[in-house]
């Protein structure tokens, strides 16, 4: 019975959008659900209350596409085009004034077309250069900064350190780079990929491309990409009202991640830790960054003995790209080579302390070294 109601409704909004192939009869969302995760170990929950963990949104409902949303013209929109994506934030519970404060502010980007592909995937060049001496170097140097922080971690999580240091300086380059996107914006486009009008103009542009691409085909990802993204904007409001933030002003990556471990907002409420114990919760600083960071990968099981196979799949939850996680694995080992590796103790002679200590034009007379 589900499956035809899906099948109608698509087949019914093929109509409305015009000139749309009809659907199979077995067509139906593919979209998977999110498994729960564990929970995060108690030693180093956050001690912050504004921080602590809050319920998961339920499940994303079927993709609605509404022809009399889709069809409001631009210049008669209260939200800068986004009226469609509003509709759906107001099914989540999202209120009014939370909705108007984004979408009705000037700083926000009006909607725009949004196109997508149905199999992205991210190339291994992308990941490259990670393995080089400056990455490793940073990667080391963090762990053994951080020596006793990572030790406890270890000990309390079961995460290595150089897995966490990997996935901080590839995401960030350890906060070099968090991103100065407006996160709001970025994930308001990612969750309304499925507006009808976006969706038509998807759809034939795929069908340039691929005459064999159906219009389910189409669906199917829009309705990933909206169940993925849509809680993200409610998660971040949250985020922002606990923290007394502006949520128009916080700033991420181009995929609506920020911090140093580059989280998506849910991913921050269920999984940020209060690392230095200062009472709040923040990816920005390093201690806070990696003890999060190693408490998502604990949680869904991550641990050194581990097959590899159940150590990538962990790391796909993090990013669902094989080139990522070869890349968190190669770096992981090098900066681990680079850790075992004994740093030798070099003891200068009288004279070479001398040279080295005196070698400026402010020595005393007679302290250089005796030719």
């Amino acid at each position: 019975m589900a499956l035809r109601r899906a099948a109608t409704v698509i087949a019914a909004v093929a109509v409305a959008l015009g000139a749309l192939p009809e659907c199979s009869a077995q067509a139906g969302s593919t979209t998977p659900g999110a498994a729960p995760a564990p929970p995060s170990p108690a030693p180093q929950a956050s001690t912050a209350p504004l921080l602590a963990a809050t319920p998961r949104a339920a499940p994303a409902r079927p993709v609605s596409l509404k022809p009399v949303a889709a069809g409001k013209p631009r210049s008669a929109s209260r939200y800068r085009g986004w009226d469609f994506l509003v509709s759906r934030l107001k099914e989540r519970g999202v209120q009014e004034r939370d909705l108007v404060a984004i979408y009705q502010n000037p700083r926000m980007p009006k909607f725009t077309f949004i196109p997508f592909n149905l199999a992205p995937r991210e190339k291994p060049s992308l990941y490259r250069n990670f393995t080089k001496p400056s990455f490793v170097a940073l990667g080391a140097a963090f762990v053994r900064d951080n020596a006793e922080m990572f030790g406890r971690m270890e000990e309390l999580l079961k995460v290595p350190p150089e897995v966490v240091a990997a996935i901080l300086v590839i995401e960030s380059g350890i906060g070099k780079n968090t991103g100065k996107e407006l996160i709001v914006y970025r994930l308001s486009r990612l969750a309304s990929v499925c507006e009808p009008s976006n969706l038509r103009r998807n759809y034939l542009a795929q069908r340039k491309k691929d005459p064999s691409v159906s219009f389910q085909d189409v669906v199917s990802r829009c309705q990933y990409l909206e169940s993925t993204f849509l809680p993200e904007i409610p998660a971040l409001i949250e985020i922002g009202r606990r923290n007394n933030v502006a949520v128009i002003k916080v700033q991420g990556s181009s995929a609506g991640a920020f911090g140093l471990p580059q989280f998506l907002p849910s991913a921050f409420i269920r999984f940020g830790l209060d690392g230095n114990r200062d009472g709040t919760v923040s990816l920005y600083h390093p201690d806070d960054a990696a003890w999060s960071a190693a408490n998502y990968l604990s949680s869904y099981g991550y641990r050194a003995d581990s097959p590899v196979e159940e150590r990538r799949a962990v790391i796909w939850r993090y990013n669902k790209s094989d080139a990522y996680i070869d890349a968190v694995l190669a770096l992981s080992a090098e900066i681990r080579r680079e850790l075992d590796t004994p740093i030798l103790a070099v003891t200068p002679t009288p004279g070479q302390q001398a040279t080295a200590t005196c070698a400026s034009a402010e020595c005393p007379a007679g302290d250089a070294e005796e030719s």
